[in-house]
């Protein structure tokens, strides 16, 4: 199902992903469009495509798949666009001024004779330049979303490839689709691949598979892995590409020279990584252990008694497990403490905080994952 209208109103935009909530005045109703709406503003006129769902909470609403810039149809849409305040030098009177002026010929005018528009008081021959800059521009990053669209790529990654690449970025990505998957994280190698198949990259392309390795040790990292056994790569990239384990083996070789991947043989297996997750886990790992190799200054004395007093205080049991946890902490500068849910991590934290602020230590405490007790 298609509408096409003017927004009327943002009521909700995500700065990151483009997610919106917007009024679209059509022919016939005004109706809440949402979906991955990038670059859209207040009085463009659109073309969506989807269909009408019912929100618990909201009601009806549009749910936008696919959608298409449009020019106004009349010169009052054009004048109300024009007059938005996202063309630049132009406010309301002044697009009135234009339209009053140029008429039909407006757009034209803009786009291939913008000196004329100095002949309007207000519009200096420089202001001038700079409008019809400021128009194109937009138009520009409208092609980007009908670009990615036509390719089938989500409208939701139009404003990260814009920011990257700019008014080029058609043409950047037409040339090498696959570099996408540096630009938008997250985004699936197959929707690439299927864009760049139908522009006419050939199954055995080089770029196809080294981005394919790519992929493959990016998604190992979104689990959590910095690495993988070569052998399992080897085998999920070679059913991804559809192409042989040793035509992948030739370009791991490749990639390994121009320093993109690292090969490193542990226990006579050969774990593969991508060169900046092994640079990191190389600096990470420096770091421990010149804070492990340092004087402790965090030592306690007489650590067990302090505990029992402790567990007095507060009323709790410690386990034989927990209790091992705490003193190799105040044994060791480095120290890890794994464990599943519910199996006592923070009432381990929460007794070495106490310990420490009781013998006159600062405590920091650092959550990454933004979660703490």
């Amino acid at each position: 199902m298609e509408l096409e209208g003017e927004i009327e109103t943002i009521i909700y935009s995500n700065e990151m992903n483009s997610y919106t909530v917007a009024r679209l005045v059509t022919e016939d109703d005004t109706v809440t469009i949402v979906g991955f709406l990038p670059f859209v503003n207040p009085h463009d006129t659109i073309k969506v495509f989807g269909e009408f769902v019912t929100h618990k909470d909201y009601g009806e609403q549009f749910k936008v798949e696919t959608f298409k810039k449009e020019m106004p149809k009349t010169l009052d849409g054009l004048e109300r666009y024009l007059g938005s305040g996202n063309i630049k030098w132009i406010g309301e009177k002044t697009a009135h001024k234009i339209i009053e002026t140029f008429g039909e010929d407006t757009i034209y005018i803009i786009e291939k004779e913008p000196d004329k528009l100095s002949n309007i008081k207000g519009i200096t021959l420089d202001k001038a330049m700079e409008i019809s800059e400021s128009f194109i521009k937009n138009k520009e990053l409208w092609k980007i979303v009908d670009f990615l669209d036509e390719i089938g790529i989500s409208s939701s990654y139009a404003k990260k490839v814009y920011e990257l690449y700019g008014v080029d970025a058609v043409d950047e990505i037409r040339n090498d689709p696959y570099r996408l998957i540096d630009v938008v994280r997250g985004i699936s190698f197959k929707a690439i691949d299927e864009a760049a198949l139908k522009l006419g990259v050939n199954q055995d392309d080089e770029q196809r598979i080294i981005y394919g390795i790519k992929y493959a040790l990016i998604l190992a990292s979104n689990n959590g892995h910095t690495c993988v056994l070569k052998g399992n790569l080897l085998d999920f990239t070679s059913s991804l590409l559809q192409i042989s384990e040793s035509t992948i083996e030739i370009f791991l070789g490749q990639l390994k020279v121009k320093e993109i991947i690292v090969i490193e043989e542990r226990d006579e297996e050969e774990w593969v990584y991508l060169k900046e997750f092994y640079d990191a886990e190389m600096f990470i790992a420096s770091k421990l252990i010149i804070l492990d190799n340092v004087k402790n200054r965090k030592h306690i004395a007489n650590i067990e008694e302090k505990l029992e007093k402790q567990e007095k205080l507060n009323n709790i049991e410690l386990s034989d497990k927990q209790r091992e946890a705490i003193k190799a902490v105040n044994d060791h500068n480095v120290c890890v403490i794994t464990g599943g849910p519910g199996t006592g991590k923070t009432t381990i934290i929460n007794s070495i905080i106490s310990l420490y602020k009781k013998e006159g230590k600062k405590v920091v405490l650092c959550a990454p994952t933004r979660k703490s007790s």
